[in-house]
């Protein structure tokens, strides 16, 4: 698995569940997909800029090292969006 990918993934999950959570967990249809298509090319945009600045394009990550960090994402994001209810 590509390191871009990852972050890409990481990304795009922990900024659509701040999304979700401002919408007030009621969003559905249109402007939904919108907003996470936005996020998509926000998170894109923002993992390239990064990586090619230092120089980490192409590296690679073990799948093992890519699931956890994808669990770990999801458990940070669902901390925070704990938290924010709090």
């Amino acid at each position: 698995m590509k390191l871009q990918t990852l972050v890409e993934y990481s990304l795009l999950i922990f900024l659509t569940g701040l999304y979700f959570a401002y919408l007030g967990f009621q969003a559905n249809g249109l402007p939904f997909l919108i907003g996470v298509i936005v996020l998509y090319f926000i998170s894109s945009y923002a993992t390239k800029k990064v990586l090619t600045k230092y120089n980490m394009i192409e590296k690679k990550v073990s799948i093992f090292a890519g699931v956890i960090t994808v669990i770990v994402t999801v458990f940070i994001t669902m901390f925070l969006l704990n938290l924010l209810v709090i």
